[in-house]
């Protein structure tokens, strides 16, 4: 009954605000007007980027057309823009971890209503950190992720497959191969995945450049099917 009151009053002093807009707020993290300006991504999509398509029948973007991949299938959930991009920030650099379940939530929930299978596969990977932003950070936001999706599904959450053995610099200000140079190396893979089917899980999806050398990575290992699911997807 005490911590009712003290919750009560703590409320009073201190009232929740939306995370995004800063307004007062009943409950959870975000307002109904900045809950509303989630972007989700839904169909038609290209199946390696995620990118959005201008014709329902396209399979692949203009950019992706005759590219060789390591994936069956990319799938971002938002696009990378306000309120995501102040959530995302918060979360990954401002120790705010507890908004790795909401965060997830709002994956889950966008799996399912597209409804993407992933009955077939048997393993659900996050994207490492390096140990010293870790260390750092205090946790790896994509792990958060990963966990509750794994959790929701019922699929092994398989943190201790993929290393990054080398850190890797800030890219955002690097182009597309220079950062796919940057990024060669920088895992590794130490069991066998031989015949088995990965989802691989980030947080943004930008060029794509750590997605694809992690996938590289497990394919080394000899992986079946991977597809990669993100949170966010930069679209400029």
């Amino acid at each position: 009954m005490l911590l009712k009151y003290i919750h009560a009053f703590k409320d009073i002093i201190y009232p929740p605000l939306c995370f995004a807009c800063e307004r007062k707020i009943q409950e959870g993290y975000l307002c109904p007007e900045c809950q509303d300006k989630v972007e989700y991504l839904f169909p038609p999509l290209c199946r390696l980027c995620s990118r959005p398509l201008s014709y329902k029948n396209s399979y692949l973007c203009s950019g992706c057309i005759g590219k060789k991949s390591p994936f069956k299938r990319v799938i971002s959930i938002t696009a990378y823009k306000e309120p995501m991009t102040k959530l995302l920030h918060l979360f990954k650099y401002k120790n705010y971890d507890y908004l790795g379940r909401f965060l997830s939530h709002l994956m889950i929930q966008h799996i399912e209503r597209i409804g993407l299978d992933l009955s077939c596969y048997q393993a659900i990977i996050p994207v490492p950190l390096h140990p010293f932003r870790r260390k750092e950070r205090g946790y790896n936001q994509t792990e958060l992720l990963a966990k509750q999706i794994a959790n929701h599904f019922q699929i092994p959450l398989r943190n201790d497959i993929i290393y990054q053995k080398k850190d890797k610099t800030s890219q955002t200000k690097l182009k597309k191969e220079q950062r796919e140079k940057a990024m060669q190396g920088v895992f590794i893979a130490k069991e066998s995945l031989k015949g088995k089917n990965i989802v691989l899980i980030d947080d943004i999806l930008t060029t794509g450049s750590t997605l694809k050398e992690c996938a590289l990575t497990l394919k080394k290992r000899n992986t079946k099917d991977i597809i990669a699911i993100t949170l966010s997807k930069t679209l400029s």
